[in-house]
């Protein structure tokens, strides 16, 4: 499977649940009267946004490079993430804290908490699939590799919004069903609590996701261990003196464009270097098929090839 169906196939099962956990959560909320699951419920109906918001950015970031966009647009997938992360994520946050604080100042008790109790289990175990199978997906990937260190490097869009929205998820509902729990043994008070943790858990994963889309948006670099691998290929090469520099540009859909610096060796002539060029591209798309296009430049010569 590709990265691109796994990446869809997360947000249509992520979609799916999380429609089914917010009809059920208002239904609940309604009934029991609770602050923490009205939060949560607005938690959920706003993922079912992100989804569909993740789903447009896929679908434009397939079009067929123009005339005025040369390479694509895949980094249209970088914007409808950003706006998941500000407007839904953000919004999401502001209102649980709000509501939390607003209760917290008029503590009611919780009715019916059985339903509560029943409803975040369902939801527990919903989010839990979902989560796996968005992990499971990220780990095809990263395998072998540290998740904070994953999610950094991580150019699916797609993939690591639907991650961290899915653990945001399994996390806040965890955080109800304590606060539920205490509200219900304890006092009032704590419905109020779990609803404020809630957004402050929201506003956390809206920042993070937000800075690490910010440089996909301005444009960030690959790995540096796959730079490395494309550099001791180029220089491998007969006709390489010296590779001075790699760098790329992440285009979206996890493709990049490569701009490589070389010194050749003398006495080359024009058509040798035409023939050693291309056979450079296809030993970097063998290693990565991820390549968009590759720049090279001659820095020695009057004049440069590409």
């Amino acid at each position: 499977m590709s990265t691109e169906h796994g990446s869809l196939k997360a947000i249509f099962f992520a979609l799916g649940g999380n429609f089914i956990i917010a009809v059920i959560k208002f239904i609940v909320a309604s009934i029991t009267a609770s602050t923490a699951m009205f939060a949560e419920a607005i938690h959920s109906f706003a993922d079912c946004s992100n989804q569909i918001f993740l789903l447009i950015g896929n679908k434009r970031s397939a079009k067929k490079p123009t005339e005025q966009h040369p390479f694509g647009f895949g980094k249209e997938e970088y914007f409808w993430g950003f706006m998941v992360a500000i407007l839904l994520f953000f919004v999401g946050a502001i209102f649980s804290v709000y509501e939390g604080v607003h209760k917290l100042f008029n503590p009611t008790e919780i009715n019916s908490v059985y339903w509560s109790f029943g409803v975040l289990i369902i939801a527990i175990i919903i989010e839990s699939k979902s989560f796996h199978v968005a992990y499971t997906e990220f780990n095809k990937i990263f395998k072998g590799v540290k998740f904070i260190t994953a999610l950094k490097i991580s150019t699916d869009t797609n993939l690591f919004v639907i991650l961290m929205e899915d653990l945001a998820a399994l996390l806040g509902l965890i955080f109800v069903l304590i606060s539920t729990l205490l509200a219900w043994l304890v006092n009032p008070i704590f419905d109020a609590i779990g609803s404020i943790f809630v957004g402050l858990l929201l506003a956390s994963v809206s920042v993070f996701l937000s800075n690490e889309l910010r440089k996909l948006i301005i444009g960030e670099n690959i790995p540096r261990e796959l730079r490395h691998k494309f550099k001791i290929k180029v220089s491998e090469n007969k006709i390489i003196k010296h590779v001075n520099s790699i760098n790329a540009m992440v285009m979206g859909r996890s493709r990049f464009l490569l701009i490589i610096s070389v010194d050749i060796e003398d006495n080359v002539h024009g058509h040798e270097i035409e023939d050693q060029f291309n056979e450079i591209r296809k030993d970097l798309l063998a290693i990565s098929p991820n390549i968009l296009s590759v720049y090279i430049d001659v820095r020695d010569l009057k004049t440069s090839t590409h």
